[in-house]
């Protein structure tokens, strides 16, 4: 028997807590509807708390339905995304509403949290009842709102909110992060490597994309040029994801014709990249995509950028990563030649990466692969089943959780 439940005799009793409130649009979502799909297929029980605006949705389910799974919602209203002081406050008093639900429940295993500025009363009760956790961090707080110029290193709140996610950390029995360069930033706060797993996020499936022009329903929808060649950006447009080295890529590069780059999402920057790619001729801005097209847009690029700001590697992972890499078309990564990920990228020759504020590498490789004549799309599908198959990554997900449990 794995854990404490009577009942359960080859499978744990999993708590999940999620604070932060249920978004449709997230792209955390196919990641999170495996991870969980995952823990029932292999025998475990779920009881998920999830924090929700209409307790009369259901999306957040993803489908799973039956005696497996149970549901506790904890409804609360939005709060807007730029003040951390409101998303604190919300976040916070959900997750005490949460944790005071966790000192209430019996014969629970393990929490498996979403580590969030606001999980600490969640752990905390967990630690108390003699549950294991263990902790996913899908982006690193506070540094990630330094690098989103949301607040200062250093200052008063850096501090507060570094305090409490550091508590976290102590606590929590295994921590699974999203990158190397992310654990190696972990460490850096004093936090054990042993206990640290990486798991990179992956794609829609465990196979590589291969759709032709002619059936890709993304060319069909904007009835694309097959004569011209796409830089495509496609994702949030927030103050992480330095789309602006996107637009000042393509000012670089508008005396050449056959290249147009498509900017495509949504996001707090919109408007600001918008005004800065007025009158860019080779710009074309376009909305956000339904999630079911994503591998038709990335296939209908010549090139795929995946930026973010300085240093963005340490504490966060592009999502589409993955399923950018599946789709087999050249990717570039404006976010630092130095990182881990760089580094192996380009010694596997999947790709190619430029420092974030180097507008002007980023051109002359957009210009270099639009000169190529032939693309091979062998090395960027080898890193993505090396890291980011679907069935293998979740499996790990599971592994990590029976092996806390097994100690």
């Amino acid at each position: 028997m794995k854990g404490n439940s009577e009942s359960l005799k080859d499978g744990m009793r999993i708590v999940i807590a999620t604070p932060i409130l249920y978004n449709p649009a997230s792209p955390f979502n196919h990641l999170f509807k495996d991870i969980i799909g995952g823990f029932l297929d292999d025998g475990n029980q779920v009881i998920r708390l999830v924090a929700v605006e209409n307790t009369d949705e259901i999306e957040f389910k993803y489908g799973y339905e039956g005696k497996d799974i149970e549901y506790r919602l904890y409804k609360r209203k939005n709060s807007d995304h730029g003040n951390i002081f409101s998303r604190y406050v919300r976040d916070t008093l959900t997750n005490i509403r949460e944790a005071i639900g966790i000192l209430k429940l019996k014969d629970v295993d393990v929490l498996f949290e979403d580590v969030s500025y606001s999980s600490f009363w969640a752990v905390k009760a967990a630690k108390m009842k003699g549950i294991k956790v263990v902790a996913m961090l899908q982006d690193v707080w506070p540094d990630n709102a330094v690098q989103s110029h949301l607040i200062s290193e250093g200052s008063f709140l850096y501090k507060y909110f570094e305090m409490w996610q550091k508590s976290v950390y102590m606590k929590a029995d295994k921590l699974i992060c999203i990158s190397d360069d992310m654990k190696d930033f972990i460490v850096s706060k004093g936090v054990d490597a042993d206990k640290i797993e990486v798991i990179y996020n992956w794609g829609y499936s465990d196979e590589v994309v291969d759709i032709s022009w002619e059936e890709n329903e993304f060319v069909k929808k904007y009835n694309l040029d097959k004569d011209k060649f796409y830089a495509i950006y496609a994702g949030n447009i927030g103050k992480m994801q330095n789309v602006e080295i996107v637009v000042n890529a393509a000012k670089e590069l508008q005396d050449r014709e056959d290249i147009q780059f498509l900017i495509i999402g949504d996001g707090a920057r919109k408007t600001a990249i918008e005004k800065m790619a007025t009158d860019v001729k080779n710009i074309t801005m376009l909305p956000m995509q339904p999630s079911e097209i994503s591998t038709h847009i990335y296939s209908a690029a010549g090139v795929n950028i995946i930026p973010l700001v300085a240093g963005g590697t340490k504490t966060a992972m592009p999502s589409k990563t993955g399923i950018v890499l599946s789709c087999g078309q050249p990717v570039v990564f404006a976010f630092g030649g130095e990182s881990r990920f760089a580094k192996m990228i380009k010694e596997s020759g999947s790709g190619a990466s430029v420092n974030a504020d180097d507008c002007q590498g980023l051109a002359e490789w957009i210009t270099k692969i639009a000169d190529a004549k032939d693309v091979d799309k062998k090395p960027g599908h080898k890193v993505f089943k090396a890291l980011f198959v679907q069935s293998e990554n979740v499996k790990k997900y599971i592994s990590s959780l029976n092996m806390v449990i097994d100690k």
